[in-house]
């Protein structure tokens, strides 16, 4: 590549370089907080909406600049800026821009705390619907696929399910008929894989069926949506649907980046009932549901864990 490219790409000419004695990457590392984002690491990217309130950020401090020759030049003053300043303005501008995209994602993803305008878990909350929102937009952008049986590709094995719902098992490379699979639960209704295509995608119907009063053996909204998401041969679509209605529940809260029993990483989500504590992890770049955790918190289970962990869900035309 050459020189020119080199500057085109980094905004540096080899002047500004000599001027200050310093390297490229240190040119551009030389700003405040340089060293804790260089220390953080990979961030997750942030929200469209986030993005744009860092930039507004970024414009308003462009036009501070601005604005100090301006005013000389308004004077009759010969304004003058030798290149050392020019190179230490544009690091100034080169560190906003980052600081201010890397804090943005660290907001969208992270559990922020306390806050001037609301309690730490009017927070939470807010923070949980900004990151469900954003999944839902990476949900609806999947592929959309199809075959005989879906398939789950768990730790303790794998599972495969038909359209008619019956459901089967592998075990040392056989597979065995364990009956019909119970349908899934959607507030009122029960659904089986035809009544998946039937369902509505629309975010606000789809809360409103979440937010129905329980019937006796329901289980929770939270464990409702996190079920279809995980186990069923949702469309994009839905999936995409699902996510924006979670955000709509209350008492969802964002725990942040964790690991899943086996390393991988991804972003937690907390849902709290009076006995117990559901917790799920979706991979932020593919919507995926990586893990599910049920923990009974009271009653004569309190303490009792239930873990399914997903290695891979999909459609395939053959069992085993």
């Amino acid at each position: 590549m050459s020189t020119y490219d080199d500057e085109e790409r980094t905004g540096m000419s080899t002047q500004d370089v000599e001027e200050t004695g310093m390297t490229e990457r240190a040119v551009l590392l030389d700003f405040p907080g340089a060293g804790e984002l260089v220390a953080a690491g990979r961030v997750e990217p942030p929200s469209a909406q986030a993005l744009a309130r860092a930039l507004a950020g970024i414009e308003a401090a462009v036009a501070a600049q601005e604005a100090g020759p301006a005013a000389g030049r308004k004077q009759g003053a010969v304004v003058t800026a030798p290149l050392r300043l020019v190179s230490a303005r544009r690091r100034f501008l080169v560190g906003l821009f980052t600081a201010a995209a890397v804090a943005a994602g660290a907001v969208t993803y992270a559990n922020t705390g306390e806050t001037h305008t609301g309690t730490r878990s009017e927070a939470r909350a807010d923070t949980a619907s900004v990151f469900l929102d954003d999944i839902s937009t990476v949900a609806a952008t999947r592929s959309v696929s199809s075959g005989k049986y879906w398939k789950t590709h768990l730790t303790v094995g794998d599972s495969y399910l038909s359209q008619s719902m019956d459901f089967y098992v592998v075990n040392h490379g056989k597979a065995y008929t364990k009956g019909r699979r119970p349908d899934w639960q959607l507030g009122p209704k029960d659904l089986d894989w035809k009544s998946l295509d039937q369902l509505t995608t629309d975010p606000a119907q789809l809360l409103q069926l979440l937010r129905t009063p329980p019937r006796p053996d329901s289980i929770s909204p939270f464990d409702q949506a996190v079920t279809l998401l995980g186990e069923s041969p949702a469309s994009p679509k839905l999936r995409a649907g699902l996510f924006k209605a979670m955000a709509g529940l209350k008492g969802v809260k964002l725990v942040g980046a964790v690991k899943d029993s086996i390393g991988r990483g991804g972003t937690a989500l907390e849902f709290a009932e009076a006995r117990s504590v559901g917790r799920v992890i979706v991979d932020p770049r593919t919507s995926s549901i990586l893990e599910y955790t049920f923990t009974w918190t009271a009653g004569a289970s309190k303490g009792k864990v239930t873990r399914q962990t997903f290695l891979s869900v999909g459609f395939t035309d053959k069992i085993g």
